[in-house]
């Protein structure tokens, strides 16, 4: 999960969080790193647009009950 404190938002914290994902993934040996995102959270979907995320709605769930979390891929 990540998170950025409001009060420190803009100043990209966002970013480095999914930057140091990806560097870890690659680490890994992985070759695609999928985040699944609240459909309200337009700000971090349009920062993992920017970080050339793809929307992948076959990976779309709903782990409990009204709580559905939409998904981005991209290959590391």
């Amino acid at each position: 999960m990540l998170a950025v404190d409001p009060a420190t938002r803009g100043r990209g914290v966002g970013a480095a969080l999914v930057q140091a994902c990806l560097d870890l993934a690659r680490q890994h040996g992985d070759a695609t790193l999928v985040l699944s995102s609240l459909p309200t959270m337009h700000t971090a979907h349009r920062l993992y647009e920017r970080l050339g995320f793809v929307r992948t709605p076959e990976r779309d769930f709903e782990p409990i009950p009204d709580f559905p979390l939409i998904a981005y891929r991209r290959a590391v």
